[in-house]
């Protein structure tokens, strides 16, 4: 005879044993796939069907003829010199253009169908889409210029110091890659900007075989008319082994003297750029309290005159 308590505890235990050796292996199965795609990810071939949806699609609209092989290249650097980096930068920021576009032409389709406007003419209500399509796609534009001026502009403040400490560290002996290196952790408390491209420069200075190079694309990244300056004389000193500490002092005496310069243009455009402001808002306001009661006291003595009439 067959013990069926013992049976049924025997398939309790195949079944118990069966799901976790499953689950084990689905287990090993996730971890597999995960190091595969870090590891494609640092190669940097990510294939679309394991990446997130969102990333899918960012992918999807970067890769479609949107935009051309020009305005891609201009998009990564615009991208870069406002300090956003990454592989998928440029796929997010194409995404968001998209986005707004759509969006924009959905708010204005809504605003036209609730308030029924241009109903009489046939062009009017495409073109208003049109225009806000047109909007919508060049509105992160305009966001990202605003980015890049104000990032720009924090580079001209910071580049100065950058150069009194590249002066102090070369004169404490330290070569140009290890002074760089320095100044950027040094500066990352005050000017993170400054920091985050010196940084750069330095990782590209031990990576490339010519220092030249990674001094370029540092002047690529910041557009900066100061760097180029700055760039050729440490190119003559890596090539002919001038002393770096003295051209360092008077390039950081010529940036700082540019910079007040504009400082001075700005502060000189100051009363030509509060006239209007003036004449709107400042003037009629004078003119009402100097006037106010000149013209009371007129009325008052008009009221009060009488005029008798020879007869």
């Amino acid at each position: 005879m067959i013990d069926v308590s013992n049976v049924e505890f025997w398939l309790v235990v195949a079944v118990a044993t069966a799901a976790m050796s499953g689950f084990r292996l689905w287990l090993i199965t996730r971890r597999e796939e995960a190091q595969r795609l870090r590891l494609e990810a640092f190669r940097g071939a990510v294939h679309a069907s394991g990446a997130p949806w969102h990333r899918r699609f960012t992918n999807l609209i970067a890769a479609s003829p949107i935009l051309g092989v020009v305005d891609q290249q201009r998009l990564i650097k615009a991208l870069a010199a406002a300090g956003i980096k990454g592989r998928t930068s440029f796929a997010n920021f194409v995404a968001i253009k998209v986005c707004c576009a759509i969006g924009l032409v959905g708010v204005a389709w809504l605003v036209l169908q609730g308030w029924d406007l241009f109903s009489a003419s046939v062009f009017a209500r495409p073109a208003v889409l049109v225009a806000a399509l047109a909007g919508g796609w060049r509105l992160p534009d305009a966001f990202l210029n605003r980015l890049i001026k104000r990032r720009r502009l924090r580079l001209e403040q910071g580049m100065p110091d950058a150069l009194d400490l590249l002066v102090v560290c070369a004169e404490a002996g330290l070569s140009l890659n290890q002074s760089i290196a320095e100044v950027s952790h040094q500066l990352r408390p005050s000017n993170k900007d400054v920091s985050d491209e010196l940084s750069l420069t330095a990782a590209e200075m031990q990576i490339l075989p010519d220092f030249s190079h990674a001094l370029d694309n540092l002047v690529d990244r910041t557009a900066l008319d100061e760097l180029r300056s700055l760039v050729a004389t440490l190119k003559q000193t890596l090539k002919f082994g001038t002393p770096l500490a003295e051209s360092l002092r008077v390039i950081a005496a010529e940036m700082r003297a540019a910079r007040h310069a504009r400082i001075e243009e700005r502060a000189s455009r100051l009363p030509v750029l509060l006239a209007f402001p003036m004449m709107v808002f400042f003037i009629p306001a004078l003119l009402m309290v100097v006037g106010t009661p000149l013209a009371l006291r007129m009325i008052d003595v008009f009221k009060n005159l009488t005029i008798r009439m020879p007869f």
